[in-house]
């Protein structure tokens, strides 16, 4: 009898937490999801699993994140992207990233500097450390915070942009 009874306990309480159970996390793993707007290029999956960076998914999302401008392609900073990990889960989204800016060749970034006042003359975007993104759906505003929250790096808003920029340098924040 009192097997019976914990077998249906058990099983009352598996169904309950089946739901969450099917949203957890694999344990040991990391996963993004990101789109670049400006290539179409998009990653959705598993990039770190069991202690180790995946060598295939970080060389396709390296590509994710070249200077599209010059085609050109560099080993990004993994802290980027366990930083974009955090927001989607904090954020509680699995809906891609939209990047619209990763690496810079220094060429380009001086081309943007030229052409508009937030690109700073060293940016990290040039050493592979910061992006540019928003979330289809989430105020910058909201993905801002949620960044900062974080405290893995800057987060810059830009007044009349769509979009937020992070990186894993210095904990700090702006707007301009």
């Amino acid at each position: 009898m009192i097997s019976t009874r914990r077998a249906v306990l058990l099983g009352i309480g598996a169904s309950l937490t089946a739901p969450a159970l099917a949203r957890a996390r694999v344990p040991n793993t990391r996963s993004l999801s990101l789109h670049n707007a400006r290539t179409d290029d998009r990653f959705d999956g598993v990039y770190y699993a069991d202690g180790l960076y995946e060598p295939e998914a970080m060389a396709a999302l390296d590509r994710l994140l070249r200077d599209h401008r010059a085609d050109e392609v560099t080993v990004m900073d993994v802290r980027l992207y366990d930083l974009f990990s955090r927001l989607q889960e904090t954020l509680d989204k699995t809906d891609p990233l939209r990047i619209t800016s990763g690496y810079r060749t220094r060429a380009t970034n001086d081309a943007l500097r030229k052409r508009t006042r937030w690109a700073a003359k060293n940016s990290l975007h040039i050493e592979g450390m910061a992006a540019d993104f928003k979330l289809p759906g989430v105020s910058g505003r909201t993905l801002s915070r949620a960044a900062k929250g974080l405290k893995m790096g800057g987060v810059g808003t830009y007044r009349g942009a769509s979009f937020i920029h992070v990186d894993v340098g210095d904990v700090r924040n702006w707007t301009r």
